[in-house]
């Protein structure tokens, strides 16, 4: 069994822990030769040093806050919910966000381990004066002890995305090169820029996390904002003309969306390719065109080229020279992508 379908059968078999999974992972990430996708897992077994490197779905908001008040005739409330609106927002925010920093290791063992469906997260003795300077003095009950309360199942549901998102990116991997997995180390199977959009897209959800290309980035963002397009058409409508804004919604968006991907796929083709001239350039540097043809069709895989084919014919039977024209160090591979179009070109197999 291939090491990526390996992977994809541990995220769906509740036998494997979430850290073997990863260590799986660490495997594809050396294979891949991808430092961003390796450092994640590394977070992701290791723990977070910081809140500022905690992803999307490990920080949990508007948890509640409980916590016990006594007054001086000895009266008191305990394990009474604290209302939070009278404190300073950045103050709110602090008690009731939680970035969760620990490792899989440590989640898995805090759900398996724990009896109560809520954990207390005790509040620092800092803390307990602010609050009784905002809610005591009113009420002239003194708070002694607070905490956080975090449900259980909001670690469950850590654990459960880390494992649908390695799940989405390995099936994406497999996708592009199905013996991804599985190449000698040192052999590229994979272009870096399609590892870093695919790791954006399935792993981190585009929260910028990754170091993207600037191609990468403009997609996002254009995809993002058509998006917000579609959104507004349905603002102030009733259901009986929802059909009609959203056929021309997409009429309107549909050409641009096409021609905005198909020009970051063409980017980055351009970029890889070269990536590649340069290469050879290093190891021979006296190269003919003819073998540098040869070098391009054999460190180029076959889902690689039949991107760049869908890409220009989709942009046009001029696409070719015009993209030659723009990237003027590729017109050596002026033949090699030309050559693509051929049914019974092997290369393209």
């Amino acid at each position: 069994m291939s090491l990526l379908r390996h992977i994809q059968d541990a995220t769906t078999d509740p036998k494997f822990q979430l850290a073997d999974i990863l260590r799986m992972c660490k495997i594809l990430a050396a294979r891949l030769e991808h430092l961003v996708f390796n450092e994640w897992i590394e977070q992701e077994l290791n723990g977070y040093e910081y809140e500022k490197q905690v992803p999307d779905y490990r920080i949990i908001k508007n948890l509640e806050c409980q916590g016990d008040f006594f007054c001086s005739f000895g009266s008191g409330w305990k394990n009474c919910q604290i209302p939070l609106y009278p404190l300073p927002e950045d103050f709110r925010e602090l008690v009731s966000t939680k970035d969760i920093l620990q490792s899989v290791s440590a989640l898995e063992r805090v759900v398996s381990e724990a009896n109560k469906s809520v954990l207390r997260l005790l509040w620092p003795a800092d803390y307990l004066p602010l609050l009784n300077y905002y809610i005591g003095n009113e009420s002239r009950y003194t708070c002694m002890e607070a905490w956080t309360l975090i449900p259980t199942h909001a670690y469950v549901a850590i654990l459960d995305t880390v494992k649908s998102r390695i799940l989405d990116f390995v099936i994406e991997i497999e996708a592009e090169n199905p013996d991804a997995g599985d190449v000698e180390l040192g052999t590229k199977p994979i272009p870096d820029q399609t590892i870093t959009y695919i790791l954006d897209r399935c792993i981190f959800h585009n929260n910028n996390q990754t170091t993207l290309s600037r191609a990468t980035i403009q997609t996002h963002n254009e995809e993002i904002c058509m998006s917000d397009k579609n959104v507004n058409n349905f603002q102030g409508t009733n259901s009986g003309n929802i059909a009609n804004k959203v056929t021309d919604s997409a009429r309107q968006q549909t050409n641009p969306y096409i021609h905005s991907k198909e020009e970051k796929t063409l980017t980055e083709a351009a970029n890889e390719i070269q990536k590649l001239l340069k290469q050879l350039e290093q190891s021979n540097p006296n190269a003919t065109e003819e073998e540098k043809i040869e070098y391009i069709n054999d460190e180029t895989t076959p889902s690689f080229k039949r991107r760049v084919i869908n890409s220009l014919k989709a942009t046009g039977e001029a696409a070719i020279d015009q993209f030659v024209l723009e990237n003027k160090p590729l017109k050596v591979a002026k033949a090699a992508i030309k050559g693509w179009f051929q049914p019974d070109n092997s290369n393209n197999k």
